[in-house]
């Protein structure tokens, strides 16, 4: 029992760190056009310095997709499948897409903070030196 621990302790820690790691792999294959290799090392450059707060984001998904997955067994015992399928698709949903806004947000903050060390991400835009039409 205590080597099984053992042994989900050292697999579940490096899946998390991998897992903070990759966190935007999807999003530089898409936005970036890269191949996967490529997307792999934007991904890791992306999370360096920020994965104890991506770790947080992912832990927090974790939490709900468990939620989610416990009302599934709930309604399906009290004799409901189909309010478990709409309630799943719901939750779901509602879980999905904030998440995914949450991390393209990240995903766009950490780029810009990359493109342009030193300068601030926010801040009012200055017209001055825009030419007239």
């Amino acid at each position: 029992m205590i080597s099984i621990m053992i042994g989900s302790v050292l697999f579940v820690i490096p899946g998390l760190f991998f897992a903070v790691s990759f966190l935007f792999f999807i999003f530089a294959v898409a936005v970036e056009d890269r191949g996967v290799i490529g997307s792999l090392k934007r991904s890791w450059a992306l999370a360096r310095g920020s994965r104890l707060k991506l770790g947080v984001l992912l832990l927090l998904s974790v939490l709900f997709g468990g939620f989610i997955g416990a009302i599934a067994p709930l309604l399906t015992l009290a004799g409901l499948p189909v309010v478990t399928d709409i309630a799943i698709i719901v939750f779901t949903a509602a879980f999905l897409l904030p998440y995914y806004a949450i991390i393209a947000a990240a995903y766009r903050q950490l780029c810009d903070e990359q493109s342009r060390p030193g300068r601030p991400t926010t801040g009012p835009v200055d017209a001055t030196q825009t030419q007239r039409l």
